[in-house]
């Protein structure tokens, strides 16, 4: 019997080491994806340099005509938004429940489409014979903007910048300030479900938040 409970002992306390050892790993091969995770650069006004690549990054959801500030549009005058996370952001908070330092969440806003309004107007060779177009989709490029987190560098946690070029939307600035705190924080705080960030608008985040609700 002693030699039976000292082998169960022994074989919990592999099993506790073997967890912990797990949990390092994953740690550290956490760590070590952080480490190569596109970061914000600034130059020397403290500007924010527009984002490149994000094409490549985890689409996280789209939404419509979305605001808070009680105006409301007709469908084809509202603004499509897309929003993008760095993999190894969306990684670390699908496994830690929190967006790491240096996540950035870019958003690019369009104008809506329809048969009547679209920018690209000329008619695919031969392809008439589908029909009429019906539906909206989005259409120009009309905005570019960025939510960031950095304590390091905003005392609030997290900053937003808008590189919207309104002399050409469709060719966004290079370099962006960050918004005043009353402009942005202050409604992401009130309203975004996670950590200032809207993921109850994001199906690909929304689905690990609620999890972790439950």
């Amino acid at each position: 019997m002693r030699a039976f409970f000292v082998a169960a002992s022994c074989l919990l306390v592999a099993g506790v080491l073997s967890f912990a050892s797990t949990r390092e790993s994953v740690s550290a091969a956490d760590d070590n994806s952080l480490e190569s995770m596109v970061k914000p650069e600034y130059d020397q006004r403290g500007r924010l340099v527009r984002p490149e690549g994000f094409e490549k990054w985890v689409f996280v959801g789209a939404s419509m005509g979305l605001s808070y500030s009680g105006e409301e549009r007709a469908p084809e005058d509202q603004i499509f938004h897309h929003v993008y996370i760095q993999p190894e952001a969306y990684d670390h908070y699908v496994e830690t429940g929190e967006f790491p330092e240096k996540t950035m969440l870019v958003m690019e806003n369009y104008t809506t489409g329809s048969k009547e309004n679209n920018t690209a107007k000329g008619k695919v060779e031969g392809k008439e014979e589908f029909g009429t177009l019906n539906g909206h989709f989005e259409d120009a490029r009309t905005g570019f903007e960025v939510a960031l987190k950095d304590s390091e560098t905003y005392e609030e946690g997290w900053a937003y910048f808008n590189f919207t070029n309104f002399g050409n939307r469709d060719q966004p600035l290079e370099k962006a300030r960050a918004f005043k705190k009353s402009m942005c924080f202050d409604c992401h705080a009130q309203h975004a479900a996670d950590d200032n960030v809207f993921v109850q608008f994001y199906p690909v985040l929304r689905k690990h938040y609620e999890a972790r609700q439950k």
